[in-house]
């Protein structure tokens, strides 16, 4: 059975293979996402905001670690909700933020989904490691 970290380390890996796979495989979906929000001006910067905040408290919650690899799961989160709380507390950075997003730029999202996948891909080598898992 695994322990909250290493299913938070699951977590992790499963949304970071799945949004960094899209971001390769279609760039431009996420082009259009972050154009929407932008269109929505502050609301969109909310919506971003939010998804960021939440998704890095929770796993901080589950996943305060400070031991190299697994340092670089809470970094993410620390990241995460830092960004979060800028963009609420700050909305101007948030809206600049998502308004630099454009279709010429649609390439930087595979470089993105590439970093994703590969850190995904070594979380779950790593979880796979675990007894629980042989």
């Amino acid at each position: 059975m695994m322990n909250a970290a290493q299913s938070m380390e699951l977590f992790v890996a499963i949304n970071l293979l799945a949004v960094g796979l899209s971001h390769f495989l279609q760039p431009r979906i996420w082009v259009d996402f972050f154009v929407l929000l932008h269109s929505k001006s502050n609301v969109g910067n909310i919506v971003n905001a939010l998804i960021a905040l939440g998704m890095g408290s929770i796993i901080l919650a589950f996943h305060l670690i400070w031991q190299w690899p697994k340092v670089l799961i809470t970094i993410y989160a620390i990241y995460q909700i830092l960004k979060g709380f800028a963009y609420l507390m700050k909305p101007s950075l948030g809206v600049a933020s998502i308004g630099r997003i454009t279709m010429e730029k649609a390439n930087r999202f595979k470089w993105t989904g590439l970093i994703m996948s590969v850190f995904a891909l070594s979380i779950f080598y790593d979880l796979l490691q675990v007894t629980p898992f042989k």
